[in-house]
């Protein structure tokens, strides 16, 4: 219940405050699926070992919870504010994670180790930190892969007319699979190339400064098939006496 409160009031931050996209209850779900996605990946190969496992001697289940707790709590210093949102997400899962895992880890060292890797996962997940660690960087990974049009919409009905809301709502899905020639393919399919933005500014920064970025394949595609030739969501923008207007 904590959680999902810190969430939502980091929502009304994001999107209310600073007309952001979704980062509450929903981009948190949808981030751990994606991050459960890619470990899953992961652990089907022999490419790439989690430091949890092998660097730390942890078991698969205790990689798990580090994966699901990251992308559940990454975003929920936005409850403060956006500026440093990470160090005060920091700050909330370290209070939350040491009142829930006693019960799955009662013993104090144990505990301590999987709640740092946490919290390093959870610090890590903004472009402007590096992840060091292959967990941290599927939650990277996995946030930057929520980039669909459903995310943005809320702040694009709410008045924010942007290159960020307006990439978002060009982003049909995003598909995580293995790849052909990576052992990961994160296949983006757009209806406006105004998503390449979403797909290099967001997806792709992500991925580049990531341990898993020679693990990793991102192919765009442009649909136009589904409303030929494009789906437009703005026919022109207008800049004018300091205002810019779209129709």
């Amino acid at each position: 219940e904590e959680t999902n409160t810190l969430l939502n009031l980091a929502n009304y931050i994001a999107v209310r405050k600073l007309g952001y996209n979704d980062h509450g209850p929903v981009h948190a779900r949808i981030v751990t699926a994606n991050g459960l996605r890619i470990l899953k990946l992961i652990l089907g190969s022999d490419e790439l070992a989690l430091d949890s496992v092998t660097g730390l001697g942890m078991s698969v289940d205790d990689a798990h919870l580090i994966v699901v707790a990251g992308c559940m709590l990454h975003d929920i210093g936005n409850a403060v504010h956006r500026e440093e949102h990470e160090v005060f997400s920091v700050i909330y899962s370290k209070g939350i994670l040491e009142r829930i895992l006693p019960a799955i880890y009662p013993d104090v060292g144990k505990r301590a180790e999987v709640i740092e890797q946490v919290l390093h996962a959870v610090y890590a997940h903004d472009v402007g930190e590096n992840a060091l660690t292959i967990e941290a960087a599927i939650v990277v990974i996995a946030d930057g892969c929520d980039i669909t049009k459903g995310r943005g919409r809320l702040s694009y009905d709410l008045g924010k007319h942007d290159i960020h809301s307006i990439s978002a709502l060009s982003i049909e899905s995003v598909d995580i699979h293995r790849g052909k020639t990576k052992l990961i393919e994160i296949h983006v399919d757009m209806s406006n190339s105004a998503g390449i933005y979403q797909v290099q500014e967001t997806l792709g920064n992500k991925v580049a400064k990531s341990p898993l970025r020679d693990y990793i394949e991102i192919v765009a595609d442009l649909t136009p098939s589904k409303a030929p030739p494009e789906t437009r969501v703005r026919d022109r923008i207008v800049f004018s006496d300091g205002k810019y207007r779209h129709s």
